[in-house]
């Protein structure tokens, strides 16, 4: 046998082996697919307003009476079951009925960590009762493919009139050092949508559009969505006009 056929007949197999268990490896170690789109392993999750703080009301025309404090409680924890479900680390800024200063709950969401996300759950309500529909609002440009996607998807879930992804500097969509947004809905002084909302399948059908958005963007990240430049601005405080978010 040939010195070159010797040689590859006793080390060429082990060469081979060490270089299929370098691959196994290194396979191991990476991150799931879902991971390196999406970037976030925590999904923060805030129920607006809360204790002395109603948020918007029905009004009389409505055929219940709704506080949007409770409505965006019962959702949140619908998204976080959702969510739960699905293996995603949840966690959740108020799970009864008091009062989180807006800026705490700011800063309870950036304790969460750079891989996390900050979805805040409100109902619209206005003086008239015909405004109607849903929207989503974000700031960050590392939020807009969530904001798109959770739009999207929450219209899709309900038939909500797409109001669309709006770009403002609230509380919780320019002050978090995390991708965040700020889901309006629904409005609760529409007759015809507080009438929805009342109804538990309903709100089941708002969670789920929700955390279908979520759950794509932790699939695909921003992949397939068109990129919005960063806008520097100052952060929100309570002196400003939509000082309430």
């Amino acid at each position: 046998m040939s010195k070159f056929k010797s040689f590859r007949t006793r080390f060429v197999p082990g060469l081979l082996w060490i270089a299929l268990a370098a691959l196994l490896g290194s396979c191991a170690q990476r991150p799931g697919p879902g991971l390196r789109a999406g970037r976030f392993s925590t999904v923060v999750i805030d129920a607006g307003h809360g204790g002395k703080d109603s948020g918007g009301t029905s009004g009389r025309r409505a055929p219940v009476f709704l506080m949007e404090k409770d409505m965006t409680l019962d959702t949140a924890k619908r998204v976080r079951e959702l969510l739960g479900k699905r293996g995603l680390r949840t966690i959740m800024v108020r799970q009864d009925d008091h009062f989180v200063e807006l800026d705490d709950r700011v800063a309870f969401a950036n304790r969460q960590g750079p891989r996390s996300i900050l979805i805040s759950i409100h109902y619209d309500a206005v003086g008239g009762s015909g405004p109607n529909g849903a929207k989503t609002f974000f700031w960050r440009a590392d939020s807009h493919g969530l904001a798109t996607r959770i739009q999207a998807h929450l219209v899709a879930k309900t038939g909500e009139t797409n109001i669309g992804v709006l770009r403002r500097r609230l509380r919780l969509t320019r002050n978090p050092d995390i991708p965040c947004v700020l889901c309006e809905c629904a409005y609760l002084t529409n007759p015809a949508e507080a009438a929805k909302v009342a109804n538990a399948n309903y709100r089941q059908r708002i969670a789920e559009g929700i955390a279908d958005g979520i759950l794509e963007q932790y699939r695909l990240g921003d992949a397939g969505i068109a990129p919005v430049p960063e806008i520097w601005a100052p952060l929100s405080k309570a002196s400003d006009k939509y000082a309430s978010h």
